[in-house]
């Protein structure tokens, strides 16, 4: 009797110890699936990042290549808007300067008529050079000839190219726009060109840039900026 009764002590306390062991087991399981768990979300969001810094600084490279092709045939620049890019260079501004920058018509060419007075541009419509000084700042397009306009441009190199930036006198322009968004919501986010102003990182050529959101970390946008310096 007493040894049955020290047997089944034993035995008990046996099952509780595989028991205690169990439970331990399945705590160890569920921490490691928490760390994977972790790993694949953050792994998600570095891939996610990486994916939108890859993609505007291969745009950044074209627009390069673009300039650098500009500059070898006519020996200058691209010209921006100065009198306006002087006013911003600042983070999250999206607004006028940015919204007018002249880099995609520059790089497309325009053909001057009428005395001047009209530029036929890069999508076959005609604009008053009046309202192409009102919006740029510019009297027109540099790279503009009567005969043969010159078109880097071509092939487009993005899928989605310019959007809407102004209008003026019943005329639509465009602009070119960097394939991520600046902040939530705001997808015509616009590249940043600036050839002529004395405080630019690049003071013999010009300043190329784009600012964009990669996402968000406690609650706030993380916006870098990819520059050609």
């Amino acid at each position: 009797m007493d040894s049955d009764t020290t047997m089944n002590t034993a035995g008990n306390k046996h099952d509780r110890s595989r028991l205690a062991f169990t439970l331990i087991e399945m705590l160890m399981v569920i921490t490691i699936m928490g760390i994977v768990a972790t790993l694949v979300v953050t792994m998600g969001q570095a891939a996610a990042q990486k994916k939108k810094i890859v993609a505007v600084e291969g745009e950044k490279n074209k627009l390069i290549t673009m300039i650098g092709n500009y500059y070898a045939k006519l020996n200058y620049y691209p010209p921006d808007n100065a009198d306006l890019v002087s006013n911003t260079l600042s983070r999250y501004n999206y607004g006028t300067w940015a919204a007018t920058n002249p880099l995609l018509y520059e790089l497309t060419g325009a053909t001057n008529y009428n005395n001047g007075t009209t530029l036929a541009v890069f999508n076959s419509t005609n604009i008053m050079a009046s309202a192409y000084q009102n919006v740029f700042n510019r009297a027109g397009v540099a790279n503009g000839d009567a005969l043969e306009p010159h078109n880097f441009f071509h092939p487009g190199p993005f899928p989605k190219e310019y959007a809407v930036c102004a209008t003026n006198q019943n005329t639509l322009f465009f602009s070119l726009i960097v394939p991520t968004e600046l902040v939530q919501g705001i997808t015509n986010n616009y590249w940043h060109y600036d050839s002529s102003t004395t405080n630019r990182h690049n003071p013999n050529s010009y300043d190329l840039w784009a600012e964009f959101s990669i996402g968000t970390k406690n609650g706030k946008l993380l916006i870098i900026t990819n520059g050609n310096w």
